[in-house]
């Protein structure tokens, strides 16, 4: 400090300034988010699947993290919202033609990469690279992949390669890079689970509800009608039997009675007697 011949210290020494971020290379990240699956970090290979948020995987890849998520260490921070296969769509894509694939060894690992890859993919209408210098969507209806720009040029609401019907909500962007843009996708991801849930929870009702009447209709069938026995003749013959046991009766009644019955209950003047009938008669007063 005093010139002593000690050595003297600069202000970048003395003074602690702010930090730069440290800016990574555009060109390294694009490569990877285009060139690798998002959850390995190895090249693409068919088949190839793109999440809500537009990133793309290897479909073995996303198995194997659906069967053990501690397979791939950062998969709860990359995918986390990735449950079952459903919540992957699998893409339909063009091959380019001009690929090389000795030309263009992608074993390389991610954060080397020093030269411009060419794509294997591209659009079938624009013949655009998929390499992520253009923007290009995936319509998760059938998952056929174009550039943006030709959507927006080919206004039409069948798919430009397989002729399937869609609507703008189906149309995802891939690999989008804006913050804004991949909060927005997030929000109609989140939406469109709820609304499917809510769904399925309908459905599930509905088929309740139809079990249910369907169990009351077989109860109903299953029970037994008991319906009045249809007229026979044996109701005829009843009343004849009826009528002939009437007049049987009314002639046994009617029927003269011999002098030993009328004895029982006349004396032999003829009057009838008074003191008791033919069952006491005699029983205790044997002398009169």
């Amino acid at each position: 400090m005093g010139n002593d011949g000690g050595s003297i210290p600069r202000r970048i020494e003395l003074v602690k300034e702010k930090q730069k971020d440290v800016k990574q290379n555009p060109n390294v990240q694009r490569e990877a988010a285009w060139f690798y699956c998002a959850l390995s970090k190895r090249a693409l290979e068919l088949p190839i699947v793109a999440d809500r948020l537009g990133k793309l995987y290897n479909q073995d890849v996303v198995i194997e993290y659906i069967l053990d998520p501690a397979a791939y260490g950062d998969g709860d921070k990359i995918c986390p919202y990735i449950t079952t296969t459903k919540d992957t769509i699998k893409l339909n894509l063009t091959p380019n033609p001009s690929y090389n694939e000795q030309q263009n060894d992608m074993s390389t690992v991610v954060g080397s990469l020093d030269r411009d890859l060419k794509s294997q993919f591209i659009c079938p209408i624009s013949m655009k690279e998929m390499n992520g210098k253009h923007r290009f969507v995936y319509l998760d209806s059938c998952g056929c992949a174009f550039a943006e720009q030709t959507l927006k040029e080919v206004t039409s609401t069948q798919c430009l390669s397989c002729g399937k019907p869609f609507d703008p909500t189906n149309i995802i962007t891939i690999n989008p890079s804006s913050k804004d843009e991949i909060e927005t996708m997030t929000r109609a991801m989140e939406d469109k689970k709820a609304a499917q849930k809510s769904k399925k929870g309908s459905k599930k009702r509905k088929h309740g509800e139809e079990e249910d009447d369907k169990k009351k209709n077989k109860k109903k069938q299953n029970k037994v009608i008991v319906d009045r026995p249809p007229p026979s003749s044996t109701t005829a013959a009843s009343a004849v039997m009826d009528k002939v046991a009437k007049e049987l009766a009314e002639r046994q009644r009617t029927k003269p009675v011999s002098n030993a019955i009328q004895s029982l209950y006349t004396n032999k003047d003829g009057s009838s007697k008074i003191k008791g009938n033919y069952l006491t008669m005699g029983t205790f007063n044997r002398y009169s």
